[in-house]
């Protein structure tokens, strides 16, 4: 081994010289007492970075996430609100507030299918200890059942807000694009159809408001002003239902030559022909309704109480029956489906209904109702 070599081994050989000494970083308590101070003094650019430190000190403590998170949201910095809301919702799945936020977040970031989900776990869960994002909430889970094509709970959840004295453009707005079933955000309506989407969501809206008198005066205007556009018919036949249902059975009527495919129109004239007692009338409606919407609940739901009280009643019941495995928590299929039963002399059948019935009827109250 020449020289050379003897050293150079000796020198990797040697034992490494001790890193400088630094200086230990604050401890846990420390940067929480800071974080705490700056997120008070809304010293949001100084509290984010504390918060992001102690969740990776401690990721259990489910405070610092929730702290992190809403900073987080409140800056609009959704994606990373958004993860930080997972990971809360991972620790503490009952923070109805957490889910709800993080359905915001997923909306933002254009994760519509998953928004929806978790907005309406929380809503589930509870939000109402928080108004103003209960508000929020509700109003974003419209525009999601909206953009899916469940226009009736859309509207249901809108409709809420007018009976509540609510009356903001956004939320006229979306009552407009749900009244008109068009599966669109606001964002997405064409320029060319936002009036007519703004003059209907304002009938609309104030019919739900109890504004009698100038929902009315709104309406004739709505049909006068667009006589052959689809769903507006519907719309007005639907609102004359409560008040003259003979003139909203033309209505309904008319929206069947405008849109020859229609199924809620067709179900608007089943239920008021059933509440006449007049099945008859009502069954090549309800026939039609199933063939169009094989895969709806409601129709075959509607169809087995025309064959029902037709005097049909075996196949009635069938339908019934596929009714409530398409829809095993309705309970006004359940019903049916009870009476059904008994029509044809199962009273064992009858009465397991019934029961399941008076189940479903007293946990009925939907995700997000207000």
């Amino acid at each position: 081994m020449t020289l050379v070599w003897a050293l150079l081994l000796a020198a990797l050989l040697q034992p490494a010289a001790p890193p400088a000494a630094r200086a230990p970083g604050p401890g846990y308590q420390q940067l929480l007492a800071q974080a705490t101070a700056a997120r008070e003094a809304n010293d949001v650019s100084a509290a984010i970075p504390l918060y992001q430190k102690l969740v990776r000190l401690r990721p259990a403590v489910p405070e610092n996430w929730w702290f992190l998170a809403t900073l987080l949201y409140d800056t609009d910095r959704y994606p990373e609100a958004r993860d930080a809301f997972r990971k809360l919702v991972a620790r503490v799945s009952d923070n109805g507030p957490a889910w709800a936020l993080l359905g915001l977040c997923e909306f933002q970031t254009k994760e519509y299918p998953a928004a929806g989900t978790h907005l309406e776990t929380g809503l589930r869960i509870g939000v109402d200890k928080q108004p103003q994002l209960a508000e929020v909430a509700h109003y974003h889970y419209a525009l999601l059942l909206t953009k899916i094509g469940e226009f009736e709970r859309a509207s249901a959840q809108l409709f809420e807000f007018a009976r509540a004295g609510k009356d903001d453009p956004s939320m006229v707005m979306a009552t407009g694009i749900a009244a008109l079933r068009k599966p669109l955000l606001p964002a997405e309506v064409p320029e060319a159809d936002r009036e007519l989407v703004l003059q209907t969501g304002r009938a609309v809206y104030d019919a739900a408001a109890r504004k009698a008198e100038v929902a009315q005066k709104e309406m004739e205007a709505l049909v006068a002003r667009y006589p052959a556009v689809p769903n507006i018919h519907y719309i007005y036949g639907s609102y004359l239902m409560f008040s003259d249902p003979d003139r909203g059975l033309k209505e309904l009527r008319r929206e069947l030559e405008i849109s020859p495919g229609h199924v809620p129109a067709r179900v608007g004239i089943v239920v008021e022909y059933l509440k006449r007692g007049e099945p008859a009338a009502a069954l090549p409606y309800a026939r039609d309704a199933v063939e169009l919407a094989p895969k709806d609940f409601v129709t075959h739901t509607l169809y087995g109480r025309v064959l029902v009280e037709s005097g049909d009643v075996k196949p009635g019941v069938t339908e019934l029956e596929l009714a409530a495995k398409l829809a095993p928590d309705s309970p006004q299929t359940r019903v049916a489906l009870a009476a059904a039963y008994a029509k044809a002399g199962r009273k064992e059948d009858a009465a397991r209904e019934r029961a399941v019935f008076l189940k479903l009827k007293s946990e009925s109250k939907s995700p997000g109702e207000q």
